[in-house]
């Protein structure tokens, strides 16, 4: 007997798309903006996300909330949600190369802010 259930019982999980996800996170969003949209699809319980109407079982489940918490914290996109790092400004699956990360320093640290930014050190290991 085998553990799995009958075909006619399972039912295919539904994929997210872009238009699936909350519009603010499809164009360069501030922290402000990213913020918004993980406070306005938060989902208590079980239920459907009461922004977007996607049906979750658990609060972490909801697409655009799921986005918005990667873009937020710099992590890369879940599996599941790879297939839109192409649709959606700054973000990004697997890990970064060193490469990448000073790449991504140096135009962090040419972009304008309030106060001067330090000179950063080089990091260990690297040759100067």
């Amino acid at each position: 007997m085998t553990a799995r259930p009958s075909p006619e019982w399972t039912v295919p999980e539904r994929v997210a798309g872009p238009e699936d996800l909350d519009p603010r996170l499809l164009r360069p969003t501030g922290r402000t903006d990213r913020l918004q949209v993980v406070v306005e699809h938060y989902v208590p319980g079980a239920g459907r996300c009461p922004a977007c109407g996607w049906p979750v079982l658990r609060r972490q489940e909801c697409p655009s909330r799921q986005v918005a918490v990667c873009l937020l914290d710099n992590r890369p996109l879940p599996v599941r949600l790879a297939h839109l790092a192409d649709v959606i400004p700054g973000a990004r699956t697997g890990r970064d190369t060193a490469a990448d990360r000073h790449e991504q320093r140096r135009i962090e640290d040419g972009l304008p802010g309030l106060f001067a930014a330090p000179t950063r050190a080089p990091e260990r290991g690297q040759p100067q």
